[in-house]
């Protein structure tokens, strides 16, 4: 990974003698969210006020000819009412490199796969989204744990390719023409906290990560048409393939994703005993599993609804997820919006007494710079 970033900046600082102007520049979004929610047994905080603030920060050099070469950073901070494990609130920052050319774009360091930035499956107009959904701030998932001490996935999150997170890694995304992108990626070691790997598991094989995707627009006369492809192979023994589509007409969208994971191979296999607190037993389950989404989205000048749907299952066990999510957001001001959502979910886990379903009502307001 140092020698890419040795690489880029060699071939790219050259270029600062000529003329060009710096950029730097902001946006995210603010907010504060309460709900109210109710589960059978496993949602210990059934009322709940959070407050998130999202924020992509860039700093650029523009070129004459319109290159651009910089470094950017996702940060986030997350505040939850009785949040035992991070009571003092949670901070992250995800910095990367990022060059953007007539010949493609180019991401070093803290980014998302490939497979994961052109994905066109199901979407959200809130920061709850359907894939890999914070919907969990509210309604608790025993299926999902991503903690401190244990990481436990019994179900994939999201049709979207997801297992390394945020790992460093190298993205490159190259236009074929004004309607065809492909792009690749890889990671050298896929373990990342916003991912779906465990950091406590050490496998038969590398814990690399590869992923290749393609995104093509289609002109249909009334409206526009995307599709997206996408493969992952991580561990050297774990494979994805994502599908997604998106139709838009003026102020409607409707889109839908799919994602098939399996284990190639007889390494690697799926964990189904404890092997430690840390590690119990299914822990890595979503390793052979499938997920599906579906989303409807319309807009009436300042007001925008949307209609979500995410269902994800195990192979080779009952385990199961859905989420049923429908959100709302109105424009008060300039950047000012108020939030109301409801949501529902509903998991099988090990066996029927760890079955639960549960709903949530949300309010917010929020402040979009």
């Amino acid at each position: 990974m140092k020698k890419c970033i040795i690489f880029i900046l060699s071939c790219v600082l050259p270029s600062f003698v000529s003329a060009g102007e710096w950029d730097f520049n902001a946006k995210g979004l603010v907010g504060a969210y309460y709900g109210v929610s109710e589960t059978k047994g496993i949602n210990k905080y059934p009322n709940r006020m959070v407050g998130r603030g999202d924020a992509t920060i860039n700093a650029s050099y523009i070129f004459d000819d319109g290159h651009k070469f910089g470094f950017e950073a996702a940060t986030a901070i997350i505040i939850k009412e009785d949040d035992k494990y991070r009571s003092e609130g949670e901070y992250r920052f995800y910095p990367y490199v990022k060059d953007i050319s007539k010949y493609g774009e180019v991401y070093l360091g803290y980014a998302k796969n490939a497979a994961n930035m052109l994905h066109k499956g199901a979407k959200d107009i809130t920061f709850l989204g359907i894939d890999d959904s914070d919907i969990t701030y509210f309604l608790s998932d025993a299926n999902w744990s991503n903690g401190y001490k244990k990481t436990y996935f019994a179900t994939s999150k999201s049709t979207s390719i997801m297992n390394d997170g945020r790992a460093p890694k190298l993205v490159y995304i190259a236009p074929v023409d004004k309607t065809l992108k492909v792009g690749f990626s890889y990671a050298p070691d896929n373990k990342d906290r916003r991912g779906m790997n465990s950091r406590y598991i050490d496998y038969e094989e590398v814990e690399d990560g590869y992923t290749i995707a393609t995104q093509k627009k289609w002109d249909l006369g009334e409206g526009d048409l995307y599709t997206s492809l996408g493969y992952g192979l991580f561990n050297r023994t774990d494979k994805e393939l994502s599908l997604g589509i998106t139709f838009e007409r003026g102020n409607f969208n409707i889109a839908t994703g799919y994602k098939r994971a399996y284990v190639d191979g007889d390494k690697n296999q799926i964990s189904t005993v404890r092997i430690s607190d840390n590690l119990p037993a299914y822990f890595d389950n979503y390793r052979e599993s499938q997920a599906w989404n579906i989303s409807i989205g319309y807009q009436w000048e300042k007001y925008k609804t949307n209609f979500a749907y995410l269902l994800t299952e195990a192979k080779n066990t009952r385990h199961q997820d859905s989420i049923i999510l429908w959100t709302n957001v109105y424009e008060m001001g300039k950047g000012l919006e108020v939030y109301g959502a409801g949501g529902y979910l509903r998991m099988h886990g090990t066996t029927s007494s760890d079955d639960d379903r549960g709903y949530a009502v949300i309010s917010g307001v929020g402040l979009r710079f």
